[in-house]
């Protein structure tokens, strides 16, 4: 009897033994944190896997719109190595379930937030309830095209070693690297419109503006060619929706005029006019400028402009 009773125990203690060790994350895909960095990767020297370390208890279903906007379409016309930035605006209160952000595109690219230091900017958001977040990357080969299309855009959501929600954003996104240098561009770009909000539905026009001042010499005035935006060339499938560049002009500062040229150590502002139909929520505008220098053509990266259509965040 005495006998029985002892191995009865011992099996017990095994089980909890290799219970405890199952579930405390024994396997290869329990995720640790890089104690220099604060930023989670995984102990077998791959991405940390989702599947285990997901909670069961998701908050997802408190939030109609856990990130915003939900999908983003867009061209950008840049220099080699240029810093790009992608504003996402999370959810105050999905945030408040962890501790630690990942923010990553196509997962090429990655920023990464604690969730206090991402709260820190709820301030200068614009969007109520809501925090900008910047996702930063960079295209470094000349005269090539990068695209990222999808559910590309990941926002995962850390609470100690477990990842407790995650959210994606849908992308159809286009670069062209320009085969030249910002150096070798003698222009030079001040003010800009960086972000337009919308509370509108429905079709919906907005203003992009930039001042550009003349630096090439006295024999050179400079003439505004195009405003090229060519995502619809670009993006196959899906069929991208109807958004069109309705009208361009270079304005004088001071009287809003119409100028046909940019003289030397001048200045002048670019207006651009953009419709946007009902289906977009989000849209990143970085166009190529074309213009006529002296009996050249010149293709300019411009700076970048994001609009978020408000009202379909929830």
């Amino acid at each position: 009897m005495k006998q029985s009773l002892f191995i009865f125990l011992v099996l017990v203690l095994i089980g909890a033994v290799l219970f405890t060790y199952w579930f405390s994350g024994g396997n290869s895909n329990h995720v640790v944190f890089n104690t220099s960095t604060g930023i989670p990767v995984s102990n077998n020297s791959s991405k940390p896997h989702i599947g285990n370390n997901v909670s069961n208890t998701s908050p997802a279903s408190k939030f109609s719109t856990p990130l915003c906007p939900q999908s983003i379409w867009g061209y950008g016309y840049v220099y080699p190595n240029e810093t790009l930035t992608l504003l996402v605006y999370p959810n105050i209160n999905y945030l408040k379930n962890g501790t630690f952000i990942i923010l990553s595109l196509a997962d090429n690219f990655t920023s990464s937030y604690s969730v206090p230091e991402a709260l820190s900017m709820t301030s200068s958001s614009g969007i109520a309830g809501r925090v900008p977040l910047p996702l930063y990357f960079r295209f470094q080969t000349p005269g090539k095209q990068f695209s990222i299309t999808g559910n590309a855009l990941l926002l995962q959501l850390w609470k100690g070693e477990s990842i407790v929600n995650e959210s994606r954003t849908s992308v159809w996104l286009h670069f062209q690297v320009a085969p030249i240098k910002h150096e070798d561009v003698h222009l030079k770009f001040g003010r800009y419109s960086s972000l337009y909000t919308s509370f509108k539905k429905g079709l919906d026009t907005f203003e992009y503006t930039v001042t550009i001042t003349n630096l090439y010499n006295k024999n050179k005035s400079i003439i505004l060619e195009n405003v090229s935006f060519p995502l619809a060339t670009l993006q196959k499938y899906p069929k991208p929706p109807s958004i069109k560049i309705t009208s361009f002009r270079l304005a004088d500062i001071a009287t809003n005029k119409t100028v046909t040229e940019i003289l030397p150590n001048s200045t002048a502002v670019l207006r651009v006019l953009i419709a946007v139909p009902s289906s977009v929520d989000g849209l990143y505008f970085k166009p190529k400028l074309v213009f006529k220098i002296g009996n050249e053509s010149l293709a300019v990266p411009a700076p970048p402009m994001e609009y978020v259509r408000v009202v379909n965040c929830g």
